[in-house]
């Protein structure tokens, strides 16, 4: 892999809006729901909005595959206009979620079929995810359906086609996260924290930091 690590480079500051949601819809069938909000660097404008739906279903009660379609619209200021560039996924993605004593682990492998418009241009690419988060009580009662939990995570990118026409490299971009929550009961958790998003792309590698607000329900 040829990362490049003589580009430029780039240091953004943005802000992150985060709403995932799970219903339930029988004993194996669930409708899944996450929607983010992004601000541009130094919280400008809100530049990104991304919506994404799911049907799941349970294989085992902590193992569940999860066919979906995601959209993912962009605006970008050039000589003072907003540029829209539009995407639009497919994604099926396999979960396992597991207890080791109170602390919560959650793998999940995310496969996606994007269609992008960039400068005019109609581009297909495909891009893998690795998914890996750690969910561990500190102030919270004994079964950890209420209290306080720090939250450590990291997602790995890496395009497996497209990723020339789309101006990135292999190794797309990697996503290490660390946060504090509230669990209000087993249905509701409120969440704040940090991620650092390093994006390697053809003519410089970008750095988001970024402050994440969380609201996650299950119903």
């Amino acid at each position: 892999m040829d990362f490049h690590y003589s580009k430029a480079q780039s240091i953004e500051h943005n802000g992150w809006l985060f709403w995932s949601h799970e219903q339930k819809i029988s004993e194996r069938w669930q409708f899944s729901y996450d929607m983010q909000l992004r601000s541009a660097d130094r919280f400008d404008y809100a530049n990104t909005l991304l919506i994404r739906p799911g049907i799941g279903y349970k294989i085992r009660e902590n193992q569940t595959v999860t066919l979906g379609y995601t959209y993912f619209g962009t605006w970008e200021k050039e000589n003072d206009k907003l540029e829209y560039e539009p995407e639009n996924r497919i994604f099926e993605q396999f979960e396992i979620r597991n207890k080791l004593k109170n602390v919560q682990i959650t793998n999940r492998l995310r496969f996606e079929q994007r269609f992008m418009h960039m400068q005019q241009e109609k581009i297909f690419a495909q891009r893998l995810r690795y998914y890996i988060q750690a969910l561990i009580p500190v102030l919270a009662n004994p079964d950890f359906t209420n209290g306080m939990y720090v939250c450590i995570q990291n997602e790995l990118f890496l395009n497996v086609q497209g990723n020339k026409q789309s101006g990135r490299q292999i190794f797309d971009q990697n996503r290490p996260y660390a946060g504090t929550g509230y669990r209000f009961n087993e249905k509701l958790d409120l969440e704040a924290g940090f991620m650092l998003r390093y994006i390697i792309q053809e003519d410089k590698n970008v750095r988001n930091n970024i402050f994440q607000l969380s609201i996650k329900s299950s119903f």
